[in-house]
């Protein structure tokens, strides 16, 4: 399942290879969601985030919504939801499971994340929020256009949730020099990473090329548009999604270490050293 890498650009072909990887696992993407630990966990985070910030009657768009599991979630509670997605056929199966739930408030469409301030023409600046989960956004080079986009679209007070994979990761820094692979527990220093798209095992090979982003990097981006509310460390005692095969050899002791990172998840330093972070902007103007 191993394809050529294409580089960390804006090209053409970067772009199909992210398409074609996540074209490949659609099918398969919910369950192997559904058996990993980390990522429920992180999900569950994230609709807890989502369902305190927009209400029935809320018009949001998602940014990467691979299935949409976040995009039904909320929609079922009453908000109005466009998804957006590079994969063609996470989007189609995204319109067959809100058809067969009977969403009308749910639209998806196809394209890639930079693309999103194209929906301007037809909403102008109508959306009350905005939402990307599970890193999507590491994984478009024209992410100041994201930035851009979603500026037109929000309107002023309205929100932006996200989780990024970070720059930095506690826990892959304590761990990796303990079984004696020091240098992979700073590997996301060299910001652009390629990183398997799935841990099924049919498709592990297969790789995207990935820019991980520090807190005050990925914040900046936004700067004069939105500001800071919330920014939240995830996976910061715990192990990352890569390597979530540790949670079970390490119970109980994950167990201790999801109560303590939940106490400090959002104080200062620990909020800027997850594998994850979530961050809640608010679009500032009038």
């Amino acid at each position: 399942m191993s394809a050529a890498l294409p580089a960390f650009d804006a090209s053409p072909e970067y772009y199909r290879h992210v398409a074609h990887g996540y074209d490949l696992i659609t099918s398969s993407y919910d369950h192997v969601e559904a058996a990993n630990w980390v990522g429920r966990r992180l999900r569950r985070r994230m609709q807890a985030a989502l369902f305190s910030t927009f209400r029935a009657g809320d018009r949001v768009v998602e940014v990467g919504c691979g299935t949409g599991i976040e995009a039904i979630a909320l929609a079922e509670r009453g908000v109005d939801v466009v998804a957006t997605d590079l994969s063609e056929d996470m989007v189609r199966l995204v319109r067959t499971k809100a058809g067969a739930r009977g969403l009308k408030n749910l639209e998806a469409r196809a394209f890639a994340a930079h693309e999103v301030g194209e929906l301007q023409e037809e909403f102008g600046n109508g959306f009350d929020g905005a939402y990307s989960h599970g890193g999507v956004l590491n994984m478009d080079p024209r992410i100041e256009e994201v930035a851009a986009g979603l500026a037109r679209l929000v309107r002023p007070g309205g929100r932006f949730l996200c989780t990024v994979v970070n720059q930095t990761s506690l826990f892959e820094a304590l761990f990796y020099p303990l079984i004696l692979r020091p240098r992979k527990g700073y590997r996301r220093l060299g910001r652009d990473i390629p990183i398997p798209i799935t841990r099924h095992e049919g498709f592990r090979k297969y790789v995207v090329p990935t820019r991980f982003y520090s807190p005050r990097r990925f914040v900046g981006l936004f700067d004069g548009a939105f500001r800071v509310r919330h920014l939240e460390g995830l996976q910061i005692l715990l192990p990352p999604w890569n390597l979530s095969d540790w949670i079970e050899r390490l119970d109980p002791l994950a167990r201790a270490a999801e109560a303590i990172e939940t106490r400090i998840a959002t104080r200062r330093p620990f909020n800027s050293w997850g594998s994850i972070f979530l961050a809640d902007l608010e679009r500032v103007g009038k």
